[in-house]
């Protein structure tokens, strides 16, 4: 089983939405159990703070910027050179393409039957 937290805005704060395994998730209880925050929505917080902090701001900031047949071409050969599944936003932030170009490539690779979308087990959790 999966886990889910939903996106919504509340007074000039958002709130961050993932979505993360059961194993994931026993382990984070853990961490919460002995001490390492008092919620998880703290351990949350602080994990993205740090994972932000170590982060390269430059990079992900500097979306390169060509025309779709171009980022087309790329799609390809990434998607040729990473087998198994592939995930839309990561395959955007190692080409440094815009999310949504990315999104439009595969939507017509798919129409076109020269990729599959990979079937996972997920459970949908409504607010």
């Amino acid at each position: 089983m999966l886990h889910c937290i939903t996106v919504s805005l509340v007074n000039d704060v958002k709130r961050l939405s993932a979505v993360v395994s059961d194993e994931e998730y026993r382990r984070v209880e853990r961490l919460v159990k002995a001490g390492a925050a008092e919620s998880i929505a703290q351990l949350v917080r602080e994990a993205v703070a740090e994972y932000i902090g170590k982060m390269d701001a430059g990079k992900l900031l500097n979306l390169r910027t060509i025309p779709l047949d171009q980022a087309r071409v790329e799609v390809e050969d990434y998607l040729r050179n990473h087998h198994g599944i592939v995930w839309p936003d990561e395959m955007a932030e190692e080409l440094g393409l815009d999310y949504r170009i990315i999104l439009s490539v595969v939507r017509d690779l798919l129409k076109e039957g020269k990729v599959e979308e990979a079937k996972a087990d997920v459970e949908v959790v409504r607010t």
